[in-house]
């Protein structure tokens, strides 16, 4: 979180690496809270799994937002 703030007080907000690292913030955020929310209800006590899953979602995440900002700017 500090270093997506950093790069956003250094390139500014509308820059295309300030564009990027918000989206990537935005998709790579939530991640840990859906692990939390979804074991502790569907009860599950090995969560090896679902932190695989969770990381590489974040992986393609931050793939789409690199290719996603480089077509728009």
């Amino acid at each position: 979180m500090a270093v997506g703030i950093d790069i956003m007080k250094n390139y500014g907000v509308d820059s295309k690496i300030g564009m990027i690292i918000s989206t990537i913030m935005g998709s790579t955020e939530t991640t840990l809270y859906t692990i939390a929310i979804y074991t502790s209800v569907v009860s599950i006590k090995k969560t090896r799994g679902v932190l695989k899953a969770a990381l590489i979602g974040d992986v393609i995440g931050m793939l789409t937002a690199v290719v996603f900002w480089q077509f728009l700017s």
